[in-house]
């Protein structure tokens, strides 16, 4: 009897531990490449919104500040989301109303569905705003290790 408990647990225990599965998502992200540091401001679609805050996944209910400074090696995420077969612009122009970002020289860019205050391109109406990347990412859960493949979007300032 004891041996069958033991046997058992090391079915139990080898079965658990076998590779998990691969995750396919898309991320629009915003990258800062200027000398100096600069801040974000989102406003983000009502339907997002709650506590202040807004909700920048499909797949999760978690929730992050509408206004952050930008990574400058990686870049932020803006929103995720599982449908993959999305246009960066189309997600853009889906979650937020508009994106305001203020330089450290205090020059203010405004990009939003209507167009854009000083910058080149409209990021809610122009793919080629966005830079595109893929990345495989890795995701651990409990003995798993669960592979992301994320198509990601990045809308790059200079």
């Amino acid at each position: 009897m004891k041996q069958l408990i033991v046997f058992v647990l090391v079915l139990l225990a080898l079965f658990s531990c076998k590779e998990g599965y691969t995750v396919n998502q898309m991320r629009i992200l915003i990258k800062n490449e200027t000398d100096s540091s600069m801040t974000v401001k989102l406003f983000p679609r009502s339907k997002y919104v709650r506590y202040g805050k807004y909700s920048y996944s499909d797949m999760h209910t978690i929730y992050k500040d509408t206004s952050f400074i930008p990574d400058t090696k990686l870049g932020t995420e803006l929103f995720s989301t599982d449908t993959v077969e999305m246009q960066p612009h189309i997600l853009a122009t889906r979650v937020f109303d508009s994106i305001w970002i203020k330089k450290a020289s205090g020059k203010i860019l405004k990009l939003s569905p209507k167009g854009v205050v000083n910058f080149e391109r409209n990021p809610f109406s122009d793919k080629e705003a966005w830079f595109y990347q893929r990345n495989l990412l890795e995701h651990v859960r409990m003995w798993r290790d669960n592979g992301v493949e994320s198509e990601d979007y990045i809308l790059v300032i200079k």
